[in-house]
């Protein structure tokens, strides 16, 4: 950009003769192709050559596996074999992690979309259709290098699946109806608990925590949000800190206040987070 200096004189024993402004200026098979690759992406899609700087509170986000220490790894194919990508999940700086994409190939000619979701490979498990790490790429450019896993946290030991899946070049606003998954592969992480004796204990009711436990055969696995219940108030109902109680949803719906929804089932059972 252009720099601009200012030079101010005086005249002796008088009063100020004028400004004197002076500017500068600067000015593998023969049939499966293997298209070039990109850099990297987000977790919303968009091309990066460089990771963003990170916020303060990714900053300050406990490191749970050593920087470069691999959390899960998988190799995404088709049924028919002709699209495949291998995908390696590894901790960053920032306390969250990245996955690394590789030996990426296809014989389709349609924009794909790799996603990371709550469901499993299967389609069982989590329906709210939450998903992350989202990138879609043009086949003639092919896949990114990586792309960011940051919005997942520094746990996102409850995504279950990653999958690929045919896009559009306008942001899917061109498909309609369910869309068929191309590829889809479980993921298996290496992220220690960090919770690991974490037992609910049910209080009793109270203002700001007055929803409905649900037990199965005895053992408290969800919980109902009531009108008006807030997180803290609802956390120490149920013997939990507000941390414990968002790792066991950390997908929590909460409202414009980070209030929480009514109706809304909370997990308690680590094992279904």
């Amino acid at each position: 950009m252009p720099a601009r200096r200012t030079l101010a004189s005086a005249a002796i024993g008088s009063a100020l003769v004028g400004l004197l402004l002076a500017g500068c200026s600067v000015s593998g098979d023969e049939a499966v192709p293997a298209p070039t690759r990109q850099t990297s992406v987000d977790g919303a899609g968009r091309t990066s050559g460089t990771s963003p700087a990170p916020t303060g509170e990714q900053a300050q986000t406990p490191q749970v596996l050593p920087v470069g220490a691999v959390a899960a790894e998988t190799d995404v194919v088709s049924a028919d074999g002709g699209t495949r990508m291998h995908v390696r999940v590894v901790a960053n700086r920032q306390g969250t992690f990245d996955a690394e994409l590789s030996g990426y190939r296809t014989t389709t000619d349609e924009w794909l979309r790799l996603e990371f979701r709550r469901s499993d490979a299967d389609g069982g498990g989590d329906s709210s259709g939450y998903v992350a790490g989202v990138a879609r790429w043009d086949p003639a450019t092919s896949a990114p290098a990586s792309v960011g896993l940051s919005e997942a946290g520094p746990t996102p030991d409850y995504l279950h699946s990653v999958a690929l899946v045919p896009s559009s070049d306008d942001g899917d606003a061109g498909l309609t109806g369910d869309v068929p998954v191309l590829a889809v592969a479980p993921l298996r992480w290496t992220i220690p608990d960090p919770y690991p004796a974490l037992r609910v204990v049910v209080g009793e009711a109270r203002p700001g925590a007055h929803g409905w436990v649900h037990d199965r055969d005895g053992v408290p696995v969800s919980y109902q949000v009531a009108t008006d219940d807030a997180q803290a108030t609802v956390a120490d109902r149920l013997g939990l800190t507000v941390a414990q109680l968002r790792w066991l949803n950390p997908t929590l719906p909460t409202d414009a206040g980070a209030q929480l929804i009514t109706d809304t089932d909370l997990n308690l059972d680590p094992d279904e987070r």
